[in-house]
């Protein structure tokens, strides 16, 4: 009876550790990332808020190997200054087109690498209402190719939570800033940017949420 009742439970665990990196399967996926950072002192307070969301679709072409597509959205808020007189909004919009293979660690864990190609669109804008009132826009499109890994946790046939834990990426950027001051003169500029960057280990625990089909 012990081994049969063994026997079965190691069918069990296999069958968890394979059935949802299975050839065919659907993932659809969705990502929150906030945080809110405040510092207050005489007649002074500095607020930054920042808030990532992404809704995107995976499908597992082979066993344990999935592509996708990525949506996602970014606001950010700075707010400075006695009597909050600076104020900074940033909204990203983008997507990225990915890979991800999977190696199984225990169970249900696995780890993944992979590699993605990603467009981003951003528009910041900052005004200054002090003695000298000033408003500057920024628009800025991003092209990045780079790899990274994780680990992805399969809690159930239809549920699975993903972190990324290391990442390395080469971007080029282009932006162009308008500013306007308080004797309306009027000042552009434009720039563009070429960067290789990576993260460490463990440098963001934003979780991504797995709806598998």
């Amino acid at each position: 009876m012990k081994k049969q009742l063994l026997v079965t439970a190691m069918a069990v665990g296999i069958s968890l550790c394979g059935f949802a990196q299975t050839k065919g399967t659907n993932a659809l996926s969705f990502g929150v990332n906030s945080t809110t950072n405040k510092v207050s002192g005489n007649n002074y307070e500095n607020k930054v808020k920042n808030n990532s969301f992404t809704l995107g679709y995976g499908y597992f072409f082979k066993d344990n190997n999935k592509i996708g597509l990525d949506l996602t959205y970014g606001l950010n808020k700075n707010t400075y200054g006695n009597d909050n007189m600076n104020n900074q909004e940033q909204k990203s919009y983008g997507g990225n087109l990915s890979y991800q293979h999977y190696f199984p660690l225990v169970k249900t864990l696995f780890a993944y690498a992979g590699g993605r190609a990603s467009y981003t669109h951003s528009k910041n804008n900052s005004e200054s209402t002090n003695t000298s009132p000033q408003v500057t826009n920024y628009t800025s499109d991003q092209y990045a190719v780079g790899a990274y890994g994780g680990i992805t946790w399969f809690v159930s046939k239809r549920f699975a939570l993903e972190t990324s834990l290391l990442s390395a990426d080469i971007a080029y950027s282009k932006t162009e800033q308008n500013e306007v001051s308080a004797n309306n003169s009027f000042y552009k500029s434009e720039y563009t940017s070429f960067n290789l960057n990576s993260q460490g280990f463990i440098n963001n625990l934003g979780f991504k949420i797995y709806i598998l089909f």
